[in-house]
């Protein structure tokens, strides 16, 4: 489903050029109109016809307010597209989704905080229920009221301080207290940005390791699909091949890489150079290596390090039933997981453990959906300030650039 909102003086009469209501009564507010979104808008003076079935987009609409009107349809790009084409070559403007929610509020006497207006933007982006939830809960006001109650307290100890200065030793002390506690508070929250970094954006997650150890045949399995071509032959892939998909509510960007080896012709060499470009680039690396690549598996490592020192690494030994016997006790212990990329369903391949370990790797945190997360960089600008800051004077002041929405100095 797609939302498209309508506002300004306009926009009853545009809408009634491109709507063909499939009743006669009157738009009020909360009350929801099915019809069609027409394939040609009529002209001011040309009504409907309501005898003549309307060729057009099916839609339902909703008076939201005074002059505010929602389009609710297909989700589909070419859908949305053409119902905000019509629009437009009527007079009206094309605006991003947070212009048009501040549009709404300055109408309604409503100025919105920065950081709920921040929040409702990434959360028109997020693409799982799981991501919408943690941004949900941030335009319903967390990061404000974490903000807000730190403020308060700030104000308030100095408050009590200046009101009985006998108070100033025990005041330095209660201040101290403070400080230390906000910058622990700030330092959790930080510990939560990587959550609020990805709710709009997909966690980008590269299978890397030598060529023809199964990479391509292993996203294949992930997805469900056959999105990257296998073939017994090393070098197949040249280039980086992305898939989107979805992990355990977590929107992921899969990027299959062509094999890590020296030597091959200029296109294969280009491939592992774009391969490396992705694992310096990438939120976790899966590691994968085979029987035959097992004694190489620390120099993979080092070049796969080389390229990404920070990023989380999942180990994964491929076409596992054809290890020896020596060297499967000998990479035994649980930091190695064992897969088997085969197109036989009823096979186990260790596809589960390792969808699970890239879930769990990614975010490892079970937090309470609804505590406070930084869902953009210039929010943890400002709460790294106040996690370093050691003067509360200095942090009161990063709490309101943080609240005011302050942009990041260049």
């Amino acid at each position: 489903m797609a939302v498209i909102g309508v506002l300004g003086e306009e926009a009853e009469s545009i809408i009634g050029r491109n709507f063909a209501s499939a009743t006669d009564s009157p738009w009020r507010p909360g009350q929801i109109r099915y019809g069609t979104w027409l394939d040609q808008a009529t002209s001011s003076e040309t009504p409907i016809n309501a005898d003549v079935k309307p060729r057009g987009e099916s839609v339902v609409l909703t008076p939201i307010g005074d002059r505010h009107y929602e389009v609710h349809g297909h989700g589909g790009a070419a859908a949305v597209n053409r119902i905000i084409t019509s629009l437009v070559q009527l007079g009206a403007i094309e605006v991003a989704p947070e212009q048009f929610v501040s549009a709404v509020n300055e109408q309604l006497g409503t100025p919105t905080e920065p950081l709920i207006r921040e929040a409702e933007s990434v959360l028109v982006h997020c693409t799982t229920r799981r991501n919408a939830a943690v941004a949900l809960a941030q335009t319903r006001g967390a990061m404000l009221r974490w903000a807000v109650e730190w403020t308060e307290r700030i104000e308030n100890e100095r408050g009590k301080i200046e009101r009985d200065e006998s108070r100033l030793a025990d005041g330095e002390t209660s201040l101290s207290v403070l400080l230390r506690e906000l910058r622990d508070s700030a330092s959790t929250l930080l510990s939560r940005s990587s959550i609020g970094l990805h709710l709009a954006v997909p966690y980008r997650v590269v299978l890397a390791g030598p060529p023809n150890v199964g990479k391509s045949s292993l996203i294949n399995q992930i997805v469900g699909y056959g999105r990257s071509i296998t073939h017994d032959a090393a070098g197949t892939t040249r280039d980086v091949v992305d898939c989107d998909t979805v992990i355990d509510g977590l929107a992921i960007r899969l990027g299959d890489t062509a094999g890590i080896r020296s030597g091959g012709g200029v296109i294969e060499q280009e491939g592992i150079r774009r391969g490396t470009a992705a694992i310096a680039s990438a939120d976790l690396i899966v590691m994968v290596v085979d029987p035959a690549s097992l004694d190489d598996t620390q120099t993979i490592e080092a070049t796969i390090r080389s390229h990404n020192p920070d990023s989380s690494v999942v180990r994964v030994i491929n076409k596992y039933d054809l290890i020896s016997n020596e060297a499967s006790q000998d990479f035994a212990g649980g930091r190695w997981l064992e897969t088997i990329a085969s197109s036989e369903e009823s096979q186990p391949s260790g596809i589960d453990k390792l969808i699970h370990a890239i879930s769990t790797t990614l975010r490892p945190s079970t937090a309470d959906p609804e505590a406070p997360v930084p869902v953009t960089t210039r929010q943890v600008h400002w709460l790294a300030r106040i996690a370093k800051s050691t003067n509360l004077d200095k942090m009161h002041t990063n709490l309101q650039n943080l609240r005011d929405g302050t942009s990041v100095e260049t």
